[in-house]
């Protein structure tokens, strides 16, 4: 009798929590029958890929379990993205090999479209018209399985890049994060291997040779919810570039990808003239000064046999190592490391006399065709001899003019005058750093030196032919060094589908140009495209806003931008929410209500000058994305309460001062139809491919497609004819129960399990028809109980 009435709870809950789906890197639909209050767990999920010449090997190994003690049956259904040439496929599960059914797209949508309705989950939706592999697989109670998956698959190139992409989209169906996940990609290449680039994961990437490529990604305690993308290109004489467009809102926009070879053929690593111009002022003292020299010592020790160097150091004073740059030997090092050793902070600050001491070196010492640099840290403000903004920044220029040295600079702490030492680097070529108090200044100066150590090409120029290119970021094209990229995003206006591209630069005193031509309908229609661009774009503009302050104009076109990319900016909050933590978190977007963040030194601008620098340097689209903002094909949705709302849909309508709630939404969006969710009207729209990633968002979600404002409700929130409103004239009587929390499903079952064992208890008493009145009394309680958490 117990294990009876045990069984009606569990199935009863399952149906109330309607999610039995779990990840592999497929996913568990649950089978008639099955009776898991929650689904299963995942301990590990390990993918190992191996890609020669576009020929790819996926390895899958994970760990799933089932803590309850119900079976679940289930049916395995690995989803295939559009274009995939898989070639085999094969799984095992303890061992065991398992007979694959290979589904067209009309048979996946039938599984999936009845899993929607009776999961009550549109997100399956996303793999609609998909090819999918299948298996049923069960898992006894508190079992574990591990599953091993292999396929193959053949790569075809595009825009000049090749794509692989691992389905990870199917972790969001986990009831729990997972205990570790990888991604590892042995990349190979018999012509050479150039750039190598994802577009969705922040990768490590190591070169160990010529046409090769280690990359990985990992996390520990996630519920990965995106899907994995790595392009890479063949080097073509020790170089190769790849083109990317996309489109949305009617604008056409590009991702253009430009590097080397890890030993590129035919390029050598040009030497390098550099001088260390090093702030020694009072405020450097303690921990700022020691991780100076440290840092200094450090990079002695990586420059190359056929590179010169020489060392400034300042306060109101100017100490050199040497009037001229120095060679690399076993004698210089030695004197440069007592030099260093020697650095102590007192004094004010004459930033200007620094610099052109630093540039006086270079310009005294024989020119050789070397790549010449100027590496400036500074803590402070100039204190000491020419202390004008504009005029230090002139002179420097003016010293600088023949030379053409590149000018990198570290302002460490919240002294530093950004507006000075922007200009400085933008003027001559070079690259600013913010280091902020907390931050390792060793760490920051290592890994920069690291980065600009080999040069290969200055002075880069980017042609397009066959298209109208614009609004390119970032605006100044940085030189290229070895295992350095080039990612120039920008819009496009063309009026074929051939476009060719040059690239020029200097090695030295030798000019060289790279040619490649592209099909733009071959160069593919990537999603995330748009996105990098509109990030980079925001940065540029906010950083206009801290310099210049905030104008009608400028505002206007961030919003416009943050609300059609579903970008976080200061001016969007009202309903695009900050993610938790970084460049687009709540916090950092507050800045730019402060009137300190106008200034030209301060904690409010440094803030903001990095988190702006983060947007223009953006490699991933998700960088800046909204913490409730779903990205759906070519539109983004905000989720409020428990609605989602089609961002288009405010778009050219006043900022309404405050945030935006689903009141707000019922009074001011007027929705031309209301289709129930599951319903059959709801499965016309679906069978839209264009209307589709609207519906995968939610069960109630609303949005406008083709001059239509469409609102999709689930039952619960269904309009009554008496009460009339904005909603398409019509009212929402009940709240939205949503998905409902399975720790919620758990308690439920406790609780009712010690209620079905005093009914139990009492049966011989009170008879088996009382039993089942009062346990049937019970469902209704637990059914109850499970509904009444939202998602």
């Amino acid at each position: 009798m117990r294990k009876m009435v045990l069984t009606l709870l569990a199935s009863v809950i399952w149906l109330g929590t309607g999610n039995g789906l779990i990840l592999a890197d497929g996913m568990l639909l649950p089978l008639p029958g099955a009776m898991s209050p929650e689904a299963p767990a995942v301990r590990y999920h390990h993918v190992t890929v191996y890609i020669e010449d576009g020929h790819a090997v996926t390895r899958v190994d994970q760990e799933f379990y089932n803590p309850h003690d119900v079976p679940i049956a289930s049916r395995y259904l690995f989803p295939v993205p559009p274009g995939a040439i898989l070639s085999r496929f094969e799984a095992t599960v303890d061992g065991q090999r398992q007979e694959v059914d290979r589904q067209d797209g009309p048979a996946t949508n039938a599984e999936l479209y009845s899993m929607v309705g009776e999961l009550r989950d549109p997100s399956l939706l996303q793999y609609a018209d998909w090819e999918s592999l299948a298996f049923d697989l069960s898992l006894p109670a508190g079992a574990s399985r591990r599953m091993m998956l292999e396929y193959e698959e053949v790569l075809v190139p595009s825009g000049g890049l090749y794509g692989y992409r691992y389905v990870l989209s199917t972790e969001r169906y986990s009831s729990l994060p997972l205990e570790d996940v990888s991604v590892e990609v042995d990349l190979r290449s018999s012509s050479g291997l150039a750039s190598v680039y994802s577009s969705s994961h922040e990768v490590a990437i190591e070169r160990p040779e010529s046409g090769q490529a280690w990359v990985r990604w990992a996390a520990q305690e996630v519920t990965p919810a995106k899907d994995f993308y790595l392009f890479f290109a063949p080097a073509e004489g020790g170089f190769g570039g790849g083109l990317l467009t996309g489109e949305r809102a009617g604008q056409d926009h590009f991702l253009f990808l430009f590097s080397p070879d890890a030993e590129p053929r035919g390029a050598k690593v040009l030497p390098k003239d550099v001088v260390f111009v090093m702030d020694r002022s009072g405020s450097m003292e303690g921990e700022k000064i020691k991780q100076a020299r440290d840092a200094l010592r450090h990079i002695l020790g990586q420059l190359g046999e056929h590179d010169r160097f020489s060392i400034v150091s300042f306060d109101e004073r100017i100490s050199v190592l040497d009037h001229v740059l120095q060679p690399v030997d076993a004698r210089t090092l030695q004197e440069a490391r007592r030099y260093v050793d020697r650095l102590s902070a007192d004094g004010s600050t004459d930033l200007e006399a620094a610099l052109r001491s630093g540039l006086g070196i270079l310009e005294r010492s024989e020119g050789r065709g070397a790549t010449r640099m100027v590496i400036f840290l500074t803590d402070g403000l100039p204190t000491a001899g020419i202390t004008d903004e504009a005029r230090i920044a002139r002179l420097v220029m003016e010293t600088n003019a023949h030379l053409e040295a590149r000018l990198h600079i570290f302002g460490v702490g919240y002294d530093v005058n950004t507006h000075l030492l922007d200009r400085l680097s933008a003027q001559n070529g070079g690259t600013v750093t913010y280091v902020r108090p907390g931050e390792d200044l060793e760490l920051a100066l290592t890994e920069f030196y690291s980065k600009i150590a080999h040069p290969l090409l200055t002075d880069l120029e980017v042609e397009f032919e066959g298209v109208e290119a614009s609004d390119m970021y970032p605006q100044v094209l940085p030189d290229l060094f070895q295992g350095s990229s080039l990612l120039l995003t920008g819009r496009y206006r063309g009026v074929g589908t051939q476009v060719t591209v040059q690239v020029r630069g200097w090695a030295g005193e030798e000019r060289r140009e790279y040619t490649y031509r592209y099909d733009l309908d071959e160069a593919g229609d990537h999603d995330f495209v748009p996105r990098l661009w509109a990030t980079r774009r925001v940065g540029d503009l906010l950083d206009r806003v801290r310099v210049e302050g905030a104008n009608s104009a400028l505002e206007e076109e961030i919003r416009n931008l943050g609300l059609g990319y579903g970008i976080v900016t200061p001016y969007t909050t009202y309903v695009i929410e900050g993610q938790e933590e970084g460049a687009a978190s709540a916090d950092t977007m507050t800045l730019y209500g402060l009137q300190e963040v106008n200034q030209a030194s301060g904690r409010v601008t440094i803030e903001a000058r990095v988190q702006n620098q983060t947007y223009q340097q953006a490699a991933q689209a998700d960088l800046a994305s909204g913490a409730n903002v779903g990205t759906y094909g070519k539109r983004s949705l905000a989720q409020v309460g428990v609605q989602q709302l089609d961002l288009a849909l405010l778009q050219e309508r006043e900022d309404p001062g405050g945030p935006i709630s689903e009141d707000w939404i019922e009074h001011n969006v007027k929705a031309d139809r209301v289709v129930e969710f599951g319903s059959e009207a709801y499965f016309v729209l679906a069978a839209d491919a264009e209307i589709r990633p609207f519906l995968q968002s939610g069960r109630n979600v609303v949005f406008a497609y083709k001059g239509e404002i469409i609102a999709v409700r689930d039952r619960d929130r269904l309009p009554t004819e008496s009460s009339p409103d904005a909603m398409g004239g019509l009212q929402m009587v009940a709240p939205d129960v949503g998905r409902p929390d399975h720790r919620a499903a758990v308690r439920a079952i406790t609780l009712l399990s010690e209620l079905v064992d005093k009914l139990v208890w009492l049966a011989p008493i009170a008879g088996v028809a009382t039993l089942l009145a009062v346990a049937s009394m019970a469902l209704m309680a637990g059914y109850a109980i499970v509904r009444s958490k939202p998602r």
